[in-house]
């Protein structure tokens, strides 16, 4: 067998090379295609071979022949037995055989079966079909029958009439001899009681003790016994929207008792007028850097710039805490100081260190841009919120208002400019 394959190889070699030995020699295109180097093949085109070619590149598709259509089975296995029996001297494969003409046998009783299946459907009567139809339409008969009588039973249920509801008459104020109610309260919280309280001189909708109030209304026909009940119970008066209301002027007493000595009123804080930007931005951090214990004892914030613990506020609500320590009176120690310490929320009252510091710096970051005052101004301003404390303004709590100016120049946060003519205070910065 091996001498046979060996045998059959060397012919087929002996071929080949008899069938390139008569070929023709090489053409100058295949001498250029596998001979020449590719640099000698490329040159510039001319001005009339432009056309030839286009800038626009894009996919060139391959559209294939379409599919042919699918043949019967029986052709796929005839042309695989006609294979098997042709190529059979070169080699046998009695299985592939037996196995092709199985399939064969298959397709062939395969077929039979649709066959017979297509005969005994053609031969099927309508007539067993018919009787079903007629048996459904029979039964949908009865059975719209049967919803149509069920409707004529159906009771529409009665409309119970809507109950009516008893108008209760209402009686006139002037027909009853009660005695008119005050209107009920609305209780206000707030959480800073002392910083909130506004009196509204306008608003008569609280009757007040020392100023009662009657109401007269044009159609008015009281008795004498009504006016008795009215003049009794003085101190309660009730307010209605009429036309016209008149009140009476309480009479003046003859021997006025003198008022008691009111305690100075805590200043308002002002609207800030400082513009934030990055220079107010600068100064509030040289503010926490400097004097940042003096303003807010005790805090915790970071102001050496390690970044380990919290961040100090920002320029709003730094300004917005020196708002609120400016607007506090400096006094000594005394029972008076507590209220300043309900109105900051702290454990101690704020020194009149701190108000004047933080009145000194407000004044300055008001000024900007230039955020500096001259030295009289600073010490006027000083003296003049040291003054509202009952004192000579020169001194508070022991302490000189300038001593104030001169520590924020001993930290560094603000410096005396006496080079222009004018001894100015500005921030150091």
């Amino acid at each position: 067998m091996l001498d046979h394959n060996l045998d059959r190889l060397t012919q087929n070699v002996q071929a080949i090379r008899a069938t390139s030995a008569l070929s023709a020699s090489s053409t100058t295109f295949t001498n250029a295609i596998l001979r020449t180097a590719l640099g000698d093949l490329i040159r510039d085109t001319d001005a009339s071979e432009d056309g030839l070619f286009t800038g626009n590149l894009k996919r060139v598709e391959f559209h294939g022949p379409s599919l042919p259509r699918k043949q019967d089975p029986e052709i796929y296995a005839e042309a695989a037995l006609s294979y098997i029996e042709r190529y059979n001297h070169i080699r046998q494969m009695p299985r592939a055989r037996s196995r092709v003409l199985t399939i064969l046998d298959q397709i062939d009783a395969t077929r039979e079966s649709i066959r017979d299946l297509t005969d005994s459907l053609e031969q099927v009567q309508l007539s067993d079909i018919k009787p079903l139809a007629d048996k459904e339409q029979e039964r949908i008969v009865l059975l719209q029958a049967k919803l149509a009588d069920l409707k004529k039973k159906q009771v529409v249920p009665k409309r119970l009439p809507s109950p009516t509801t008893p108008v209760k008459t209402v009686s006139k104020p002037d027909d009853t001899f009660h005695t008119p109610a005050a209107a009920a309260r609305t209780f206000r919280f707030t959480d800073n009681l002392l910083m909130d309280e506004q009196v509204d001189l306008a608003d008569i909708s609280v009757s007040s003790p020392a100023m009662p109030i009657r109401i007269y209304r044009p159609n008015d026909t009281s008795t004498p016994i009504e006016d008795s009940v009215v003049e009794e119970e003085q101190p309660t008066a009730i307010l209605e929207e009429q036309d016209t209301i008149t009140q009476e002027t309480p009479a003046v007493p003859p021997s006025p008792t003198p008022s008691p000595v009111k305690p100075s009123p805590i200043e308002t804080p002002k609207k800030g007028k400082v513009r934030v930007n990055s220079e107010v931005e600068r100064v509030v951090t040289k503010i926490w850097a400097t004097v940042g214990d003096l303003i807010m004892p005790g805090h915790s914030y970071d102001t050496t710039g390690t970044g380990e613990g919290r961040k100090p506020p920002h320029a709003k609500e730094t300004i917005a805490h020196l708002n609120s320590l400016a607007s506090l009176v400096p006094t000594p120690a005394s029972p008076s100081t507590t209220i300043s310490s309900l109105s900051t929320h702290t454990s101690t009252a704020p020194t009149p260190q701190q108000i004047l510091t933080a009145h000194l710096l407000l004044h300055l970051l008001e000024s900007g841009p230039q955020y500096s005052l001259p030295l009289t101004k600073v010490r006027e301003l000083l003296a003049d919120k040291a003054s509202r404390s009952g004192g000579t303004g020169i001194v508070v709590g022991g302490q000189s208002t300038t001593r104030v100016l001169y520590a924020c120049v001993a930290k560094r946060l603000v410096k005396i400019d006496r080079g222009g003519g004018e001894e100015l205070v500005k921030f150091d910065l």
